[in-house]
């Protein structure tokens, strides 16, 4: 198993990861795990409709918008962010289904001292009553998986106001909440880490 941490890594540089560590999994079947955050950034998965002109066309300054062949619609990525990108290699003892309530459940179970997080499949996510915390996003090609889940962990670090004009994963932008907002503050980096140990003990447990 390969695993890598990186605060605020450019969403370009995360893609070339994604396409190299794609390929090697698809030959050696080596789980291949990063954590990181993005600076602000859109991506846009096949399943947004509401957004696709808007989302392409954005009047945000310095906001790019990248378009994706993950599920899901428009999804706003962040420096508060914690995302964990898994490329797993699926068989028959491990399948999509097992794949995204894995990712689910690392950040449940690492928080679960905490705060008790919901694993909704629609809309897909974590949920905290009736606030989202947390996106799931993916692709699979040739059994490999792709992209992950982004959890808020943090307020959003600039003005807010612009999210009144999208709708993320096609919700409304008030929808959505951090873990510091509802009183729960951790380290970027000691959350990563608490969160990748948490996986790896969970995916040890199937692969």
């Amino acid at each position: 198993m390969e695993t890598k941490i990186i605060q605020e890594l450019p969403y370009q540089d995360y893609l070339a990861w994604l396409e190299t560590s794609c390929q090697q999994t698809r030959e050696d079947g080596v789980p291949r795990i990063l954590i990181c955050s993005h600076p602000k950034v859109l991506t846009m998965g096949r399943g947004d409709r509401q957004n696709s002109e808007q989302g392409f066309n954005s009047p945000i300054k310095d906001l790019d918008v990248v378009k994706i062949n993950r599920g899901g619609g428009l999804t706003f990525h962040a420096e508060n962010q914690v995302i964990l990108y898994p490329v797993i290699r699926l068989n028959k003892n491990f399948g999509l289904n097992d794949h995204l309530c894995m990712m689910a459940k690392a950040y449940q179970n690492f928080l679960a001292p905490k705060i008790k997080l919901e694993y909704k499949r629609n809309p897909l996510g974590l949920w905290f009553g009736e606030r989202k915390l947390a996106s799931i996003g993916i692709e699979l090609k040739h059994f490999v998986t792709a992209h992950g889940l982004a959890f808020n962990l943090k307020e959003i670090p600039f003005d807010q106001s612009f999210f009144h004009a999208l709708n993320p994963c096609g919700l409304e932008s008030k929808t959505y909440i951090s873990l510091s907002e509802l009183g729960i503050e951790y380290d970027w980096n000691e959350f990563s880490q608490g969160l990748l140990e948490t996986y790896q003990a969970l995916l040890k447990t199937k692969l």
